[in-house]
């Protein structure tokens, strides 16, 4: 049992006590831009375990489609044995799953970059966690019928705009290698923590694609179609692309193993005295395994201790009981290990676009007698 005093606010050294439920009396986003709407979580939302969905980050690449349920229907087409036109009722009728998924923009903390790399310049809130409801994605598939020679299923949502400077107008698309498809766990989801899916979260049916970056789980979905060869399209080719280890570019997948302190925060000052160091961690190639934290700028580093639900596709808070030796300055850092034995790299691989920012973050703190 950790003795020290938790200074990160709604917790205790006692695990039993971290909020899972969502907080009912939300107060507002941090807002990045009203069109297209992107806002972030806060950081006082990252002490629940589950995000509260009116705090659970937004990033919307076009206006918010105002969608009837009355009047909506989901075709599949494509590499199939019978096109479809599914509408939600139909859809709530096949088997329910329901998952805690943690989601995050490939984006994410991208003001950290140096050099800066364009787009939204997200701290650290565009990270969130929610119980999703739905249908398995391989349960519609197999109604449909899936020819031979599917490579991969293409999404298409309601959401439509001009991308960039010189582009048409086109709506959002993404695609999904098959296996990924239909994995059990990839879902189509009409609920977000209980409650039917919020009109910004992608009202009335959206896509799930547990461990990827959240550009994968396409909101507001109109069409599914499977494909025969590679889709190559905008926000596949141009954008949420990422160099690899041999600088070949290709389009991005799971998201990288992170960890960031939640307390202290950067520049506080500390008083002599036991306390904690809180945080959480996440992957998307497996639960979190265990995290370290250095108190001296990476010489050292001792194992944290974790709390609260452990989860294949959730993130995981934990802390670390730490006594200051002495009054000065101090660089604290965490390092995160999921269960395949990836760990957390100390810098990130910066990259043009500034996506997968999962280095390890310092945090200077002032210790005084």
């Amino acid at each position: 049992m950790c003795n020290c005093t938790c200074i990160r606010a709604g917790l205790s050294a006692s695990p039993e006590v971290a909020q899972i439920r969502p907080d009912d009396n939300p107060k507002s986003l941090v807002t990045i831009e009203h069109e297209p709407m992107i806002g972030e979580t806060p950081q006082r939302a990252f002490d629940n375990w589950l995000t509260p969905n009116p705090l659970f980050y937004v990033r919307n690449h076009f206006d918010i489609p105002h969608i009837r349920c009355s009047h909506w229907k989901l075709s599949v087409d494509g590499v199939v044995s019978q096109d479809l036109q599914l509408t939600l009722d139909e859809l709530k009728d096949l088997t329910r799953v329901t998952l805690p998924i943690t989601m995050e923009c490939a984006g994410n903390n991208r003001s950290d970059l140096d050099p800066p790399a364009p787009g939204n310049q997200f701290q650290n809130g565009a990270v969130s966690t929610a119980y999703w409801a739905g249908v398995p994605l391989k349960d519609v598939l197999a109604i449909a019928g899936i020819g031979d020679g599917a490579r991969e299923v293409l999404f298409e949502g309601h959401d439509s705009g001009v991308p960039a400077p010189g582009e048409s107008e086109m709506p959002y698309t993404r695609s999904l290698p098959i296996d990924v498809a239909m994995h059990p766990d990839t879902l189509l989801v009409y609920e977000m923590n209980g409650r039917a899916l919020p009109e910004e979260h992608g009202h009335p049916i959206r896509l799930m694609v547990p461990g990827w970056y959240g550009m994968a789980s396409v909101k507001w979905l109109r069409r599914i179609s499977v494909l025969d060869f590679n889709y190559e399209g905008f926000f596949q080719t141009d954008r949420y692309i990422i160099e690899d280890e041999t600088g070949k570019t290709v389009p991005l997948s799971s998201i990288g193993v992170k960890s960031v302190i939640g307390s202290p925060a950067e520049g506080d000052v500390i008083e002599m005295g036991g306390m904690c160091v809180n945080g959480t961690a996440w992957s998307g190639e497996d639960r979190i395994a265990a995290i370290d934290v250095s108190c001296d700028g990476g010489e050292t580093w001792t194992r944290a201790d974790v709390f609260g639900p452990s989860e294949r596709y959730a993130w995981q808070h934990w802390r670390y009981c730490w006594s200051p030796p002495a009054p000065g300055e101090y660089t604290l850092m965490s390092r995160a290990i999921d269960a395949r034995g990836n760990v957390q790299p100390m810098k990130t691989h910066w990259n043009r676009l500034g996506y997968m920012v999962n280095g390890v973050r310092p945090v200077q703190v002032s210790v005084r007698a």
